[in-house]
């Protein structure tokens, strides 16, 4: 089933699993949220919204619920409501938190945050800006690559992901190239 009505390489049961690690940290995360993305069922929209207003309400230094709840309602919004417009405020806000929290910038996490606003921007139709979150995430991966360094699982896995990274971006390289010609 495709995340994006067929506009991206991912599906919203791997994007779930890449943050599962987050997910995980949160205590006050709603497996409902997560659950309902993964099953791509419009009630995710809600439940996760509820989720937001959770973290939102929560005391302004449980960063991982607000960085959680801001990107899981990102994803209900670009993967089940197809508003990626709406969407952006929110991963915006995620990226925003990221740096004063316990995510590090060769982590998983942060390049996640940085694929899912690219993704909203590659709907927009927005390619530099899609291009630019798409470096992002795959110089956060390749950090991560080397900071993996030993472990082989999680070295092969964050290449894994840095090869869809890489694929998406092409797509949207060459889109600003068909654009320009076009222009």
């Amino acid at each position: 089933m495709a995340l994006f009505a067929g506009r991206a390489v991912l599906n919203v049961a791997a994007l779930l699993t890449l943050l599962g690690t987050a997910a995980a940290q949160v205590a006050s995360s709603s497996p409902t949220c997560t659950e309902l993305l993964q099953k791509q069922d419009a009630r995710a929209v809600s439940a996760c919204k509820a989720q937001l207003d959770e973290a939102e309400s929560a005391p302004a230094t449980e960063r991982m619920a607000r960085i959680v709840a801001d990107d899981e309602y990102g994803i209900a919004l670009l993967a089940v409501a197809h508003q990626p417009k709406q969407a952006l405020p929110f991963l915006d806000r995620e990226i925003a938190l990221l740096p004063a929290s316990t995510v590090k910038p060769d982590s998983l996490q942060w390049a996640v945050a940085f694929w899912h606003r690219a993704t909203a921007y590659q709907q927009l139709e927005q390619w530099e800006h899609a291009a630019a979150d798409l470096g992002t995430a795959e110089d956060t991966l390749t950090k991560g690559i080397a900071a993996a360094a030993g472990d082989e699982a999680t070295a092969g896995h964050f290449s894994e992901l840095r090869q869809r990274v890489r694929a998406q971006r092409a797509t949207v390289l060459n889109r600003m190239a068909a654009k320009r010609k076009s222009s």
